[in-house]
């Protein structure tokens, strides 16, 4: 009687053991998955973020080469170079604006890009035509 009591008890050992080296692989992969998924977010949110301030920062180009045309019919083109202490970025921005006069139109580009490290990260190009 006693040995098979023993043997009730070491079996009923070995399920919990089962069962609880199962729950921390359950529970391990969870936790794979969520720091998966939280470093995917976190590198989308920054890509949205460089994203929209490449918007921002051509738009702004944009509207300052318009202006700048506005007061000086010389004006031809224009560079700039923005750190990161001057945005919400950790990049450097970059903004290079080229006006070109062919006939009775006028065309601004701007191409914006971000930058780390000599790399382009994200690049805008927009060109607008001027009458």
């Amino acid at each position: 009687m006693k040995h098979v009591a023993s043997s009730f008890r070491s079996r009923r050992q070995g399920i919990i053991l089962v069962t609880v080296i199962l729950c921390l692989l359950v529970a391990s992969a969870m936790l794979v998955n969520l720091v998966k998924a939280t470093t995917v977010l976190s590198r989308q949110t920054a890509h949205h973020s460089q994203n929209l301030q490449l918007q921002i920062l051509t738009d702004d180009a944009l509207s300052h080469a318009l202006n700048q045309l506005r007061q000086q019919d010389s004006y031809t083109k224009e560079t700039w170079e923005i750190s990161p202490d001057q945005w919400s970025l950790k990049q450097t921005g970059q903004v290079k604006i080229s006006v070109s006069k062919k006939e009775s139109k006028t065309v601004i580009t701007v191409q914006g890009r971000i930058i780390q490290n000599d790399r382009t990260l994200q690049k805008l190009t927009r060109t607008i035509e001027v009458n």
